[in-house]
């Protein structure tokens, strides 16, 4: 499945669509911010002690996740994006805590203890 998914990217990324213009220069800002979202994710989840990065958990971490990866986009705006972090990290809670059962830090370790 790797050397497929492999070729599929070597091969979208060589040539452009039948007929059409060869690709262009990559979109540099989403891939950062996408990137920096999910790296900044999986930090704040769990935390790196080793660093001195306590965990601050399911909720935390999924409001730094979405206004993070929001500003890979053309334009910000605050109001969406809060809205969305809140239905997101209230389903999450819903999802994955509650429903799953998943053993979850939710909380950021100072507050929860």
């Amino acid at each position: 499945m790797a050397i497929l998914g492999a070729a599929i990217c070597v091969g979208g990324l060589t040539k452009g669509p039948e007929g059409g213009d060869k690709i262009g220069k990559w979109a540099w800002k989403p891939v950062f911010f996408v990137l920096a979202a999910n790296f900044a994710f999986g930090i704040l989840l769990v935390g790196v002690p080793a660093v001195g990065i306590p965990q601050f958990g399911l909720i935390i971490a999924i409001y730094a996740l979405v206004f993070i990866a929001s500003m890979a986009g053309q334009t910000f705006n605050l109001k969406e994006t809060a809205i969305l972090s809140t239905i997101l990290a209230v389903g999450s809670y819903f999802a994955f805590v509650w429903a799953l059962n998943l053993q979850f830090p939710v909380w950021p370790s100072f507050i929860a203890g």
